[in-house]
């Protein structure tokens, strides 16, 4: 177990990337290694790193690559598993394990119920052939009226009472961790940045005016527009690793342009578009995306609380990044537009991977047709994802009691299966 923590794990980076942050030039070796566009590409890609000094940004991951090459050098490994990529921390071991013919695999939880899934910077790892039983059972729970992932499924408060609640828990959450990280003699750990207040992505006291901009009447816009013309636009975490490490195009990295873009284009075509954001994006959004929206007339922003499955079932077209949205748009025969999701298939979705192919959009939506046999398009759709899921609980690391037998068993599902399916990529 490598950790970039002190004292975490049986094997810690943190002694070893002071030690070279500290002797000779780190930033000249992350030039050397990576180049000035890997060097960029890095930065860009963590919300830590580009929200620091570039001069800095280049001694971390100058410093975190040579105590990244030493544990190698050490521990040998024929393997890496990880859970998603989201720090630059990851994506310089999988740069560097790349250099070597190591292979870098990621670990997340499916939408697929008690189920996890390999794969790379967002591209499934197939594993197997689903079978019957399988592909029957999966998409049945998909498709259930009620589904919702597991993660928003508790999400329900959502007054100004609750906002400054949690800008409070999380300003004084940054506050610790600003004391702490010099405690801890780890002041560059990049845990303990992306908890200060300072970065770019963060909420401030004036964005509480997000709230205000969320229309009260969503339901009387809702009834004045025709099925046909409606676009339920579901917006995703941001900052998150799959917008950040999934998405090619650095131009669709630009998340607030990309979404403002997509309803001009189609508002300018006789849409309307229903905004709806990520429960879980409650008290962490950055007001500038509404107000943009707001001053367009064919937008309506939508409260938290409206049910996205609702939104779903009243509108044609759905508009998403790479979220769990497009996924069930897909599923309920709604022209689904996404950028690089792992479940995606040019045959269902229709995908947008640059940013000048949102101008082609209403062509293409007038170009595509809801399939004919739903229920063997949902199958097909979910066999890609069933394909590359394994049975198993990603959420074993939470609490986990070892002395609980159902948490024992829980654990021992990920071990089963990490037994069964890595072999086949271990380094030879």
């Amino acid at each position: 177990m490598l950790s970039d923590l002190r004292g975490e794990g049986d094997y810690s980076l943190v002694d070893d990337f002071y030690r070279f942050l500290r002797a000779g030039d780190p930033a000249e070796v992350a030039l050397e290694r990576f180049g000035e566009a890997g060097c960029a590409d890095i930065i860009l890609r963590c919300r830590s790193l580009r929200s620091l000094k570039r001069d800095l940004a280049l001694r971390m991951i100058g410093g975190m690559t040579q105590a990244v090459e030493l544990a190698f050098d050490r521990l040998d490994p024929r393997l890496v598993l990880t859970f998603t990529m989201d720090r630059y921390v990851m994506d310089v071991m999988d740069r560097v394990g790349r250099a070597r013919g190591i292979d870098f695999i990621e670990m997340t939880a499916s939408i697929i119920p008690d189920q996890i899934f390999f794969h790379r910077r967002g591209r499934l790892v197939p594993l197997k052939e689903p079978s019957a039983e399988e592909l029957s059972q999966a998409t049945d729970a998909l498709c259930s009226g009620d589904f919702a992932p597991v993660y928003v499924k508790n999400a329900r408060d959502f007054s100004k009472k609750r906002f400054w609640k949690v800008f409070g828990y999380f300003a004084l959450r940054g506050a610790f961790f600003n004391v702490w990280r010099y405690v801890r003699r780890d002041r560059y750990n990049v845990h303990y940045i992306d908890a200060l207040k300072r970065l770019k992505h963060k909420v401030r006291p004036r964005d509480v005016v997000v709230l205000d901009l969320l229309r009260k009447d969503w339901r009387e816009r809702l009834d004045a527009v025709p099925k046909e013309r409606r676009v339920f636009c579901g917006l995703q975490l941001f900052p998150e690793a799959s917008l950040d490490y999934w998405l090619k195009s650095y131009d669709m990295l630009r998340h607030d342009d990309v979404i403002v873009r997509y309803c001009e284009v189609l508002g300018e075509a006789g849409y309307h578009i229903f905004v709806k954001d990520h429960p879980l994006q409650f008290g962490f959004r950055q007001r500038e995306l509404f107000e943009r929206l707001s001053k367009l007339s064919y937008v309506t922003c939508v409260p938290y609380d409206v049910s996205a499955n609702f939104l779903l079932d009243q509108c044609e077209v759905s508009v998403t990044f790479t979220g769990t949205i497009g996924f069930q748009a897909a599923l309920t025969g709604l022209c689904s537009i996404v950028t690089e999701p792992y479940y995606a298939t040019d045959e269902y979705f229709l995908q947008v991977r640059e940013f000048d192919e949102i101008d082609g959009i209403v062509d293409r939506i007038a170009q595509w047709r809801r399939p004919d046999d739903l229920d063997a398009a949902r199958r097909q759709i979910v066999r890609k994802l069933a394909s590359a899921g394994a049975a198993g609980n990603y959420f074993t690391w939470k609490d986990f009691d070892p002395n609980d037998e159902l948490a024992w068993e829980s654990t021992n599902s990920l071990v089963r299966a990490f037994n069964r399916y890595l072999p086949q990529f271990m380094k030879r």
